[in-house]
């Protein structure tokens, strides 16, 4: 059984990572959590979610002695708070954005390996039902190879969205969830790109963050990627929606739950269709033409559902060896192609990713 104790108790250890380790309950026992805010620590305790409150991450792992440590601050926080959870002999599961900087990424590393513990970002995206049931159909004879992913959001920002650190960032949507798209291009192609292009106007004087990035990658073998991240718009909102082609037919893949009933003619074909689209927090399509399958759905919650499989597979790797996916080392990639999107944004031009390597 594996011990684990949780550096920050708000809003994602509560809505993701709990009801994570509740299905895993089996293979993962909460023995602390530690907060600095007061309020944090009375309503942990209050739901009887976490056996131990502490207020300082020393005195937690001193006493309650966890083999892993769950960092669920602010990404500001994470760097000290992986070393020190290191230096205590713990393994180390961590939310993302990983780290303010490449070098803080490298120290992380470096002291993963001294210590030999494992450091693991949750990266938890791609082990959503439908991003694995996708990709398991790259390479088909369905699908074909995948040539081309086009990554969407339309997200209205509220007070609720942009509360504590969210809104202070500068450097806002690339860095708080541009990563997770990013993760998902190299989840998809089993690849990072080359080559950055990224575009990022504030249309508004009174817009001091990024509310639009417009960015395009492409692959040593010529394939490519776009994404589109919108805070500006007042229409519908839409979390997540990717769409994979591939040379047969294409995937569609949504994060945000629907209802909705369509009728009409398909012009060229001049044929009526009409539809019932129903799911709660995630759909997975293949299309051909006008044809479509659904592959897989995900429930309310597919945060959570995809922590506990993404967890699993870490747990696997403490107890058997091997390594897990999303390493510190791994998500380096990652993490680098957000700060690559800022630069070229910047700069006005494509940035090569050679330039952002491990030393």
């Amino acid at each position: 059984m594996i011990r684990l104790a949780i550096l920050g108790l708000g809003a994602v250890t509560h809505n993701i990572h709990l009801p994570a380790y509740r299905q895993l309950q089996d293979k993962v026992k909460v023995v602390a959590g530690c907060d600095i805010d007061a309020k944090a620590r009375q309503a942990a305790t209050q739901k009887g979610t976490v056996p131990e409150v502490f207020s300082t991450a020393e005195e937690m792992m001193e006493k309650s002695k966890p083999d892993v440590v769950a960092i669920c601050t602010p990404p500001s926080l994470h760097y000290q708070q992986s070393l020190l959870a290191l230096d205590y002999g713990c393994h180390v599961f961590c939310e993302k954005p990983f780290a303010d900087s490449l070098e803080q990424v490298d120290g992380i590393i470096a002291a993963s390996e001294k210590a030999r513990r494992l450091v693991v970002v949750n990266n938890q995206f791609p082990y959503m039902n439908i991003h694995r049931s996708a990709k398991s159909l790259i390479g088909s004879t369905e699908f074909g190879q995948l040539l081309f992913l086009h990554a969407s959001q339309t997200f209205r920002p509220t007070a609720e969205t942009e509360a504590n650190w969210r809104g202070e960032m500068q450097r806002r949507v690339g860095f708080e969830f541009g990563v997770h798209v990013f993760e998902l291009i190299r989840f998809f192609f089993e690849a990072t790109p080359v080559k950055v292009f990224s575009h990022m106007p504030k249309p508004a004087a009174d817009i001091t963050s990024d509310a639009i990035n417009i960015t395009s990658v492409e692959f040593a073998d010529g394939r490519a990627a776009s994404i589109l991240l919108d805070r500006l718009s007042k229409g519908p909102e839409r979390y997540l929606d990717l769409r994979l082609d591939g040379e047969y037919a294409a995937i569609h893949t949504s994060i945000g739950g629907e209802v909705r009933f369509e009728v009409g003619i398909h012009t060229r074909a001049k044929r009526p269709f009409f539809g019932w689209h129903f799911f709660k927090g995630g759909k997975a399509v293949l299309q051909k033409g006008n044809r479509s399958r659904v592959i897989a759905r995900d429930g309310l919650n597919p945060f959570a559902s995809a922590t506990a499989y993404h967890f699993n597979n870490f747990i696997k790797a403490i107890e058997q060896g091997g390594e897990p996916p999303a390493t510190a080392r791994d998500n380096r990639n990652t993490l680098a192609l957000v700060f690559a999107a800022y630069d070229s944004a910047e700069q006005g031009k494509a940035v090569e990713m050679s330039n952002y390597r491990l030393p």
